[in-house]
């Protein structure tokens, strides 16, 4: 390339390298490099590094180097790079057994030192200028509380936008932290130095931050011994997540800290075509941001104009930019394995938030509930709503629910749903689940109230596993007109009175209970026509069904015709007489998945 003016060797290039094994146990093995080094130009690295084995890790290693970045374009050409210089001394010293599960670490003393550094690639016009690094790693007894991290300073400048941090960590066993962040970082900027031009990063950080406190007093809620104080202010910043397909955007945000608090203020949010606009604060942000064990919690307020909940789901798919708010990357999870479906919600483990959520509408798997309302309370990686309303087809509707996710591909739900007088018909066309648990709706008209507790999995589309339901209730039907119900016409077909084959019916509470993929009816009565019907018995969600019913004759119902319902919800077959015993075949939910039939015997 034409920025490359002239080439430096690396030269007086030695190491030695020995490796060993006492016997066939590769955890016994070890290795060593000594007499390490090299030199280019004014630039030079030496040092040794020795492990006795992979179990008892033994580490003794030393290194120094003082390199001149300006002569690595020139030792190694990189068409895409245009500048790089400044001065870059380390010295590290490690000696001690390592071991993780005992927290026991190598003495160690590292020093790091960038001078004057500037990086300037093809991508973007100007340089990141005047990067100043002093880093110091410390540890002087082998164990965690041994430990010290300091980074003082280290800064840059962009566009003539300088920027600063100053950190200090002492004892990792019980963090104490002083940290220090003051300027403005144009992340497009920023990636467009090291990446393609086109690629759509974006987003504004300004930082005038100081936080200062100890995790134990964190822990312990003695707030008024942490010194946390500043302001975050982002604005157009695009966030993605290995598990949701699309990007995360913010379009403006204040974020402020006081003692353990990071509170959220004018923030403004989207997701696909979900928007949000939030406030509220979260708790122990410093806790979680120095351990991996630490529960993050806050409460807010949150306001929305629409939730699509199927984007969310962790394997959805990517809509084009002309199908979304904003464009959105061609983003997909790494680690997914799923074929078939697009993945449930997953919730995190570290996560206890309260909040108060307003949507005017709230899109799911082909619902679209109207004007949501309710308390969410996020808490052990599940979703508790409590007393949650909304409109569904016209119907106010109240619930209670718990949502968690068990994999990327299986979740469980618990709920208890109360819907007063809805149009039984139009339920039956828009609402998947009431279609298919309750397909005799399909020849009625009417209005219909439900009282219904339901629990349950679900699959990788967010969909129910029938036979893991479990629960039941009461559907109350009034006004209810069936016509063309095949089974009421078998019976009618079979009795020979025609006056009950299209039945009208005025008011029945039809109780319910569900398990196994079955749905057992408990018994009821109607009046109709003058006749009387007493009912009972079991269907599936397969569509066997197996009735026991009555047909009490005009005018008391004292004489009455025994008829015995089987085959199925589309082809009923009606016999006269009590009939036998056989029952709806059951399918119990598979811990694995798999759905297999109930041994009766057990």
């Amino acid at each position: 390339p034409n920025h490359i003016t002239n080439i430096v060797p690396v030269t007086n290039i030695n190491f030695s390298v020995n490796s060993s094994c006492t016997d066939s146990n590769y955890l016994h093995a070890g290795f060593s490099i000594s007499d390490l080094s090299a030199s280019a130009a004014n630039s030079f690295i030496k040092g040794h590094a020795s492990i006795n084995s992979i179990k008892e890790r033994l580490v003794d290693a030393a290194l120094q180097a003082d390199v001149n970045l300006g002569d690595i374009k020139n030792i190694y050409p990189v068409e895409q790079l245009v500048k790089l210089d400044g001065n870059v001394k380390a010295t590290i010293n490690t000696k001690g057994k390592y071991d993780a599960a005992k927290k026991t670490f190598p003495v160690t003393n590292a020093n790091v030192r960038l001078q004057n550094g500037i990086i300037q690639t093809v991508y973007y016009p100007h340089p990141i200028s005047n990067m100043q690094v002093v880093a110091n790693i410390t540890n002087s007894t082998g164990s965690l509380s041994g430990t010290n991290v300091m980074v003082k300073p280290a800064s840059f400048q962009l566009e003539e936008q300088p920027f600063l941090l100053e950190a200090s960590l002492q004892n990792l066993a019980d963090i104490a932290y002083s940290i220090k962040a003051k300027g403005t970082i144009d992340i497009a900027k920023i990636y467009q130095v090291f990446t393609q031009k086109g690629t759509d990063v974006s987003g504004l950080v300004k930082a005038d931050v100081s936080l200062q406190g100890k995790q134990s007093d964190a822990i312990a809620g003695r707030y008024s011994k942490l010194n946390n104080q500043g302001t975050l202010q982002v604005s157009n910043i695009k966030a993605t997540n290995e598990a949701f397909p699309q990007a995360f955007y913010i379009q403006e945000g204040l974020f402020s800290f006081k003692l353990d608090k990071m509170w959220f203020k004018q923030f403004k949010a989207s997701y696909g075509q979900s928007d949000f606009t939030m406030d509220g604060y979260l708790q122990n942000v410093i806790d979680c941001a120095l351990s991996d064990k630490a529960v993050l919690k806050g409460r807010f307020n949150i306001n929305s104009r629409l939730i699509n909940v199927d984007e969310f789901m962790v394997f959805a798919p990517v809509k084009n930019a002309s199908d979304s708010l904003r464009p959105v990357p061609q983003v997909r999870p790494q680690t997914s394995t799923n074929k078939t479906g697009t993945g449930v919600i997953l919730i995190p483990a570290n996560l206890s938030v309260n909040i108060n959520a307003v949507a005017k509408q709230v899109l799911y798997n082909g619902l679209k509930l109207e004007d949501v309302k309710g308390a969410v309370v996020i808490d052990k990686a599940t979703i508790s709503l409590q007393r949650t309303g909304f409109n569904l087809i016209g119907c106010n509707v109240v619930m209670d629910a718990e949502y968690g996710s068990l994999s990327p591909q299986k979740a469980f739900f618990d709920a208890h749903l109360e819907a007063s007088d809805f149009d039984i018909k139009k339920a039956y066309n828009e609402v998947k689940l009431f279609h298919d648990m309750a397909t005799a709706a399909g020849s009625a008209q009417g209005i219909v109230s439900l009282d219904y507790t339901l629990k349950g999995k679900l699959d990788d589309n967010m969909l129910p596993v029938y036979p893991s339901l479990e629960g039941g209730g009461v559907l109350s039907v009034k006004n209810i007109k069936m016509k063309g119900f095949k089974l009421m016409s078998a019976v009618s077909g079979k009795t020979g009175k025609e006056a009950i084959k299209n039945p009208d019916l005025s008011k029945v509470d039809i109780k319910s209970t569900v398990k196994n993929n079955v749905i057992t009816v408990e018994r009821f009565k109607i009046k109709t026509a003058g006749f009387r019907l007493r009912v009972e018995g079991k269907t599936n969600f397969d569509g066997a069904i197996k009735m026991k019913m009555r047909l009490g004759l005009p005018p008391l119902g004292i004489i009455g015709i025994p008829l015995q319902i089987t085959g199925t919800q589309t082809n009923p077959k009606v016999k006269i007489g009590k009939g036998d015993k056989d029952e709806v075949p059951e399918t119990e939910d598979g811990e694995d998945g798999d759905n297999k039939p109930v041994d009766k015997k057990n």
